[in-house]
């Protein structure tokens, strides 16, 4: 059912909720970028030094759930207060 059917059935649509779920969910989209982001420039280190392990993709995944978790948090700490 869209957000039209809701309003004419009697239905109140939510316009605060909806944009907060949007902002929730484009922060995740941000934490998973940043991730990736990381995972792959790390990658790209260790391939450009020839190491045999991956010491520079692990340390860049770690730094980038890091910066993820805290976008992340931030932006969650904001939605509340705007509550």
């Amino acid at each position: 059912m869209s957000g039209k059917d809701s309003e004419q059935s009697g239905g109140e649509f939510d316009h605060k909720k909806n944009s907060k779920l949007l902002r929730f969910s484009s922060s995740l989209f941000q934490m998973g970028v940043i991730i990736a982001g990381s995972v792959w420039g790390g990658h790209e280190l260790d391939v450009w030094q020839e190491n045999k392990k991956p010491v520079w993709t692990i340390i860049c995944a770690l730094i980038g759930i890091g910066l993820g978790l805290y976008v992340a948090i931030r932006e969650a700490s904001n939605l509340s207060k705007d509550d």
